[in-house]
């Protein structure tokens, strides 16, 4: 289905177009990979200032890569608004093309929602490494209580004369 700018110039009271959306797959953005499991609606309406405003009510998940793995963390949204549209780049607003795939509408409207960054939860995932390890602080606190410094290591062996 597309947006199609003359559908809107003289529309009576709304137009309004149902989303559901099983996946949309966004390459170009480094905070969010995807888009899946939306519902909701997207409508147009002229106000008594002769402006054309959006409206929109959203749901879904955002595919977003984890800050660690860069593997694909769920992220839910639920989004509500009411905004002005702008058609040229001189005006403030929203900017609607031509001829738009309602999925580009809808990825336009999630994708300045996406975090900037993500961590499954529950799961802390520490790197390591040929004799390097990161770990958490607990856990350094835990070994580093048992572990002898080794260039103090020689002091074990001495023993006080009487």
């Amino acid at each position: 289905m597309k947006v199609l700018l003359k559908d809107l110039v003289n529309i009576a009271d709304r137009k309004v177009y149902d989303v559901d959306m099983k996946e949309i797959a966004i390459s170009d953005d480094i905070f969010i990979n995807g888009i899946k499991d939306v519902k909701g609606h997207i409508s147009f309406y002229y106000d008594q200032d002769d402006k054309l405003f959006i409206e929109y009510e959203l749901k879904g998940k955002m595919l977003c890569p984890d800050t660690l793995d860069m593997k694909d963390v769920e992220v839910p949204f639920d989004l509500h608004e009411d905004e002005e549209v702008a058609f040229s780049e001189d005006k403030e607003g929203f900017y609607l093309m031509d001829g738009m795939d309602i999925s580009d509408l809808v990825a336009y409207i999630v994708i300045p929602e996406a975090p900037i960054s993500v961590e499954k939860k529950g799961e802390t995932m520490y790197y390591s490494g040929d004799g390097w390890t990161i770990s958490s602080e607990e856990e350094y606190n835990k070994n580093s209580r048992n572990r002898i410094d080794p260039r103090l290591e020689k002091l074990l062996e001495y023993k006080e004369e009487e």
